[in-house]
This record gives structure tokens, sequence and C-alpha cells, in this order.
């Protein structure tokens, strides 16, 4: 494979992971049928894109070396130790090894970033919910929240705290608004959100629009991951739960203009429409769909991965 090949294939996959196929994927029908499948698919697409990207600037800088990205700084750093401070490359590409290095140190950076920020507020609030409000006997002991707020507002804070368990935060608008059945449907939807970790799943999303704020297709993934994780959680809340009760509670609260605080998975004001009608008329599943998916997401990673290595 020639190194020509190679920077036409890289940067093709690059351009397409962070346009053209997360548009095609937000405005699919089958995501909302196999959520678990589409979630691991729009990881691919993360993932891949982001090598994609980063193995397209070492071609660029590096390609004259060898047609492999990993071959090629061997050689630089060979050439470099040899005595020949440009590594053997000219200016233009040394200025492209300088941007393909700040891109790999801004994406490097960004998750451990993300994730020390995101912890950081999720613990302050878990703090502050301690201090201002009251246990919910109804709720798993330890774990559930009761704040006095006029708004309707459900989440939770993912993490351990004390007494040792995350937390389910409620505010006394919510609790007036829904009945019995209601509130432990949506419970239910809370502790399916700690018991899969969903905060994790989330945090790469949050990560790729911080380092690559400005591409429409990273923007479509933080918020179509948003929305599956609610249909993965109402789907397992509807197995534990009355399905009926959960979308009676969303209809109610969902509409809720309350902001999640950073950190915290909120039942309201993601997809709330669309998951009415899923808990009401429970889509039928697709097996092929599921398959499709889960290739397609190995394909995926495979081809930037494959770009790299020595032919």
């Amino acid at each position: 494979m020639s190194t020509l090949a190679v920077l036409i294939g890289t940067t093709a996959l690059a351009v397409a992971l962070l346009g053209p196929v997360p548009a095609l994927l937000d405005r699919a029908a089958w995501p909302s049928r196999e959520p678990r499948a589409a979630l691991v698919l729009w990881q691919a697409i993360g993932l891949a894109g982001g090598l994609a990207v980063l193995t397209t600037a070492m071609m660029l800088a590096v390609g004259p070396l060898h047609q492999s990205p990993l071959m090629a700084m061997g050689i630089f750093v060979s050439n470099v130790f040899a005595g020949d401070f440009t590594g053997g490359l000219g200016v233009w590409h040394l200025l492209f090894l300088a941007l393909a290095l700040v891109m790999s140190a801004r994406l490097a950076g960004v998750l451990p970033v993300t994730i020390w920020r995101t912890w950081q507020a999720r613990h302050r609030h878990r703090h502050l919910v301690g201090l201002v409000s009251r246990p919910w006997p109804a709720a798993r002991p330890g774990d559930g929240h009761v704040l006095e707020h006029p708004v309707a507002a459900v989440y939770c804070l993912p993490g351990r705290a004390t007494p040792g368990r995350p937390r389910v935060v409620f505010t006394t608008a919510a609790l007036d608004r829904l009945d019995d059945g209601e509130l432990a449907a949506v419970l239910a939807h809370e502790h399916a959100h700690l018991e899969e970790r969903h905060d994790l799943v989330v945090l790469p999303f949050l990560a790729w629009v911080t380092a690559f704020p400005w591409f429409p297709g990273v923007r479509r993934a933080k918020t179509s991951v948003a929305v599956l994780l609610e249909l993965v959680a109402d789907d397992r809340a509807a197995e534990a739960s009355d399905p009926a009760a959960l979308a009676s509670a969303l209809a109610r609260i969902g509409g809720s203009e309350a902001p999640a605080p950073v950190g915290a998975l909120a039942i309201t004001g993601t997809g709330v429409l669309l998951r009415v009608q899923r808990l009401l008329h429970p889509p039928r599943r697709s097996p092929v769909w599921r398959t499709a998916a889960y290739v397609m997401a190995a394909i995926l990673v495979s081809l930037p991965v494959a770009a790299v290595l020595p032919w």
C-alpha cells in the first residue's frame, strides 16, 4: 500500500466520520429500536474519527520517510538521534508534525481533564445535596434525597458518597406531581443509569465535543448519545416497573426546563415524546440492525488501526 493511498484513505475516513456518517446515524430510525447497539456504533465513530484525524496528520508530516506512520516515526526519531535535527523532513513536513503532536496532546489531555472536572462538579453537588436535602424513605436506604424546589425534576448523581451510595434527587414539585406508581418507575429509571454506569459512557463524548467543538458530527454525537442513554434506562425500568407509569411520569414532568447539574443524569428534557411513544408502544427489536451495528463498529475501529501498521 502506497503512502498516497494511506493518506487518501485516512483523510476520507476522517471527513466521513466527522460529518456525513454522524448525520446519517442521527437521522436514522433504527437506533430507537436498538439503542445499545447504536451506542456502541457511536463510540466506534468517535474512536475511529479521532484516530483517523491523527493518522492523517501524521501521514502529512512523516509520510516521505515511510508508508507506515509508526515506521516513519521510528525513522524520524533515529535520524534525530543520529544528529539530523530535522529528522530527514522538510520545513512543511516539520510544521505538520508539530500540528500532529499538538492534536495528539490535546486529545490525550482532554479526556482526563473532562473526567476530573466532571468528578469535581459531581462531588460538590453531592455534598450540597447532602447538606440541604432530606432523605426520602421510599428509595433505597441512603440514596434517595428530596430538595425543596418549585420546578419538577428528578436526577441521579453517580459515584460514591457518604454514606457510600450514589444519590437520586427528587424535587418537592416532582413528588407532588407523581403518584406512587410513577415514582417507582422513575426511581427504576434512575437506578438503571446508576447500575449501568452511564456516566462513564458519556464521558468520552464530552471529551470529543471539547476537543473538536467545531465539527457538526461531534455535536450530533453528544445529543444522540444523550437520548440513547435515556432509551436504555427506560427499557431497563420498563422491565422492573409499569411502562405506562413511566410514560405518565415523563408526560407530567418530562418537559421541565430545569437544567441537570454537571455530572448528573436527569430524566427530564431529552427526547421525551419519542420515549413516551416507545414506552406505550414498544418497538419491535431488529436483530439485523443490531448485528450490522456491531459489525460496522468493529470495521470502523479497525480501519485507522490498520492504516498505521507496517505493510
